[in-house]
């Protein structure tokens, strides 16, 4: 059974806040308080800011189907494939574990992070780098959009460790 811990470290590629990439919704049902179906009611963003407690949303589209299941405290976000497999996990205020080695977490300084970085200013997310300055898969985080270089003090606001390649 998938279990919520707010301190737990994150591994790229693999999880996050206690939950695990790969796991299959089912697992998860044990915390929902309120479902939605996005054929009857299209997602926007009241829908998270107005949900007291854990919200799970079925959506729909051309590209396919899938879940997600929204937390209040701390702010979490778990996707789910068509198949009702976890591809990724999103966390933001309230989660308290380690990002990065050297204690990096949830309002940490971006200037902070001991890694080479690249901004996807498309996503305006920062995703960690390979020596050849391309992005390494798994991981990515948003702290205001700009080049570390020109705003080394923006915070850590929001993190996702992720695997699409689930089905």
């Amino acid at each position: 059974m998938a279990h919520l811990d707010i301190h737990a470290k994150a591994e790229i590629g693999k999880s996050l806040a206690g939950f695990t990439l790969g796991e299959k919704l089912q697992s998860f049902l044990h915390y929902v308080d309120e479902s939605v179906d996005g054929n009857k009611v299209h997602w926007n963003v009241d829908l998270v800011n107005n949900n007291e407690g854990v919200l799970l949303y079925k959506w729909g589209s051309s590209y396919g189907n899938g879940y997600a299941i929204f937390f209040k405290n701390p702010t979490l976000e778990l996707s789910f494939s068509e198949q009702g497999t976890l591809i990724f996990i999103e966390v933001g205020e309230g989660y308290q574990g380690e990002i990065f080695d050297g204690g990096i977490k949830i309002g940490s300084r971006i200037g902070d992070i001991d890694h080479a970085l690249v901004l996807d200013d498309t996503e305006d997310a920062h995703y960690l780098a390979d020596d050849k300055g391309q992005f390494i898969d798994g991981i990515f985080f948003l702290a205001g959009g700009e080049e570390v270089i020109d705003n080394p003090d923006a915070t850590i606001g929001v993190v996702r460790v992720y695997n699409y390649n689930f089905k």
